[in-house]
């Protein structure tokens, strides 16, 4: 090859442009599916760094080791459904419109977000992993402040005549979390194999319906007695 045919060809290579914040996004969606699929102990950081297309020293860059990347994974799909479920509290005026728009939160983020509840119900499977200790302590700071503002809203409920009072607080919300994130966590492989659901490249669940139908459900359950 000639000299100037070498300067020409690497002139002719535009220099790739960083974008740090995209490569930390491309790790993050290809460690959730990772850790997804073969739990903390089963994924390689090599692994997924290769997927995510980056060199593996930008993982240990970025999050450090396995367990940072772990944490962050978590974290990450936390604050969405934390966010959103402050928001849906925000307006006290309306407690129907509260319910349904919780519950309707709660749906879509479990609909949307298997991978991270697959994720989340892996770690506590063993209460001696880094994985459960990383999830119970995500779950404690991002979800907790949720929790309480969810139990004060329906305890203000429960005063105003709108919730039953037989039940306590807690195990109406233990119920009602229970709707829906089991439907998306264990109850869709099962309702499949009995015959209930739909399988296949054609099944298409109606998730509006069934978002409606888990609303009408919890609160029919939530009504005073």
């Amino acid at each position: 090859m000639k000299e100037d045919d070498t300067e020409d060809t690497q002139l002719s290579r535009p220099a790739r442009k960083r974008n740090p914040e995209e490569s930390r996004r491309r790790i993050l969606d290809a460690a959730e599916r990772a850790f997804s699929l073969r739990g903390f102990a089963g994924a390689r950081l090599r692994d997924i760094a290769q997927e995510a297309g980056v060199h593996h020293a930008l993982v240990h860059h970025y999050y450090g080791d396995k367990r940072g990347l772990f944490e962050e994974v978590v974290n990450r799909g936390l604050s969405r459904v934390s966010a959103a479920g402050l928001e849906a509290l925000a307006d006290p005026s309306d407690f129907e419109k509260t319910v349904r728009g919780f519950i309707g939160m709660l749906f879509d983020f479990c609909s949307n977000n298997r991978s991270l509840l697959r994720i989340i119900e892996g770690a506590f499977r063993d209460s001696d992993s880094v994985a459960h200790e990383v999830a119970e302590r995500s779950l404690s700071t991002l979800a907790g402040p949720l929790l309480n503002a969810l139990r004060g809203r329906m305890a203000q409920g429960q005063q105003m005549g709108a919730i039953r009072t037989d039940l306590p607080v807690e195990s109406l919300i233990l119920l009602g979390f229970g709707t829906v994130i089991y439907r998306f966590v264990t109850a869709d492989n099962m309702l499949v194999a009995m015959g209930v659901l739909e399988d296949g490249p054609d099944a298409v669940p109606d998730l509006d319906r069934e978002r409606e139908h888990a609303v009408q459900y919890i609160l029919a359950a939530m009504a005073p007695r």
